[in-house]
């Protein structure tokens, strides 16, 4: 690995910003300084530039098969996209299959994804079937660095669903051995309930897909599973949450010392369910689906208060053509891409509309996801040291978002036409640059596997929060 100085530029961590350049050498950040020199490094120019850390993406679907369909956008095509918007580390998805262990299907994930991924990756190892005792795995899931789960209360016909006296089974062997449990919740039962009734009344057009999937189907779920947290002491991190009543029952469970923590997603932020009534509402099938805009409001209302501790892209890269003559709402496969965008999305529409700090932003994407799941300090900083994960983002340009400019096998984006305020101009993952001015030029298979710690996610005390 080459030496790299970035000169000029104004450094943003969660804890503050500096002017300050730094020097990169054998994949490390090994100086921060103020007019720093080196012979015979490769100088990159960020004035005028915030240097960030690389974003970790905790909830990226880099390859996903669900009944009929699998996405466009494989191991490779989904960290280029990745790459590209400042992304250097993401969390990916290894699902049980029938007849496995835990430790196979985590062990077949990344031989899958070894040599093909061009930034680092990990996986949240997604159990379906725990009737052979495969919960007793999970000390040994845990040695091989794999410290997070990931179950559904929902898609059975897909193979992901867990029911609900195995997922209690799992949170209390996850509690024992300091794994956490992230929760895909929607109950199941009211999504086939509202789908039966929307259908009995000829509504099944991709129209009444958020319609048909109102908030309490996401809410009910997360409070039962709350419940299951507090008897178990499992910590529990709930994925996509888009309701603000859901986000207000996980801080007031945190605060009364349940280990539980929110994500969102920028979909829930930037967009809302009138996307359902325009003339192709394809773009925008993703479960749980987009709310209303004074259910919008309020989750920035709590992402602002610090009740939501992360933001996830939830990309799935199916294609629109994967949708094409499909009129029922309950026979599509639903995901958005989204990996790339994220990043200028919450910068756009976070700190420059809104006022949040870059700060603040940060945390979200970068420092409090690295935290969580075992990553920190080696991700989601810029201390000596660490990994060289560095995204050099330029506020200083304006535009719209247009699939075109993306990377994403997808081929369309979500967020078409919106304004976007600054871009990221270079991203480097450990060390190396993988991206710079609008091009990718990383390689395949230069990502690798990260084994990680559970301590984050079980502190030792959880003071209560007496001020919410």
């Amino acid at each position: 690995m080459g030496r790299i100085l970035i000169k000029g530029g104004t450094l943003v961590s969660a804890s503050g910003r500096s002017y300050a350049d730094l020097l990169l050498r054998g994949g490390k950040i090994v100086r921060v300084g103020e007019n720093l020199d080196e012979d015979g490094a490769e100088v990159l120019d960020a004035s005028g530039c915030y240097v960030l850390p690389g974003s970790v993406d905790p909830h990226v679907h880099l390859l996903l098969t669900s009944g009929n369909f699998t996405t466009a956008d494989g191991y490779f095509t989904t960290t280029r996209s990745a790459a590209c918007g400042g992304v250097t580390t993401v969390l990916d998805f290894a699902e049980q299959h029938a007849g496995e262990s835990l430790l196979e299907a985590v062990q077949k994930r990344r031989e899958e994804c070894e040599g093909e991924a061009c930034v680092d990756f990990s996986f949240h190892c997604n159990p379906t079937d725990i009737s052979d005792g495969q919960v007793k795995e999970l000390a040994a899931l845990r040695e091989a660095g794999v410290t997070s789960l990931k179950v559904y209360t929902t898609y059975k016909q897909a193979g992901f669903y867990l029911d609900a006296h195995s997922i209690l089974r799992v949170m209390e062997e996850a509690a024992k051995q300091r794994i956490s449990v992230s929760i895909h919740a929607e109950d199941d039962d009211l999504i086939q309930g509202f789908a039966t009734e929307y259908l009995a009344h000829g509504k099944k057009g991709l129209r009444y897909h958020g319609e048909a999937r109102p908030p309490v189907i996401e809410e009910l779920a997360v409070a039962g599973l709350l419940y299951l947290a507090s008897t178990t002491g499992a910590a529990v991190y709930f994925v996509h949450l888009s309701s603000p009543q859901s986000v207000q029952m996980v801080r007031k469970a945190a605060s009364g010392g349940i280990r539980a923590i929110a994500e969102t997603c920028p979909h829930f932020l930037v967009l809302d369910d009138s996307v359902y009534l325009r003339e192709d509402p394809r773009p925008y099938i993703m479960t749980p689906p987009v709310r209303s805009l004074e259910k919008r409001e309020g989750l920035w209302r709590h992402l602002f208060d610090g009740d939501v501790s992360t933001i996830g892209s939830d990309h799935v890269g199916y294609t629109l053509a994967q949708r094409e003559g499909v009129n029922n709402f309950t026979e599509v496969a639903p995901g958005i891409p989204g990996v790339e965008a994220t990043l200028p999305l919450m910068y756009t529409y976070g700190v420059v509309r809104r006022g949040m700090s870059l700060e603040q932003l940060i945390d979200l994407l970068s420092t409090t996801p690295a935290r969580l799941f075992g990553l920190y300090p080696r991700k989601g900083s810029l201390m000596v040291g660490t990994d060289a994960d560095l995204t050099v983002y330029d506020p200083n340009v304006r535009g719209i978002f247009q699939a075109s400019e993306m990377h994403s096998e997808a081929g369309y984006s979500p967020y078409e036409g919106l304004e976007r305020v600054g871009e990221v101009s270079t991203t480097i993952c450990r060390g190396e640059i993988v991206y710079r001015d609008g091009e990718f030029i990383g390689e395949r298979g230069f990502g690798t596997f990260l084994q990680r710690t559970a301590a984050a996610a079980y502190p030792a005390r959880i003071e209560p929060n007496n001020e919410k």
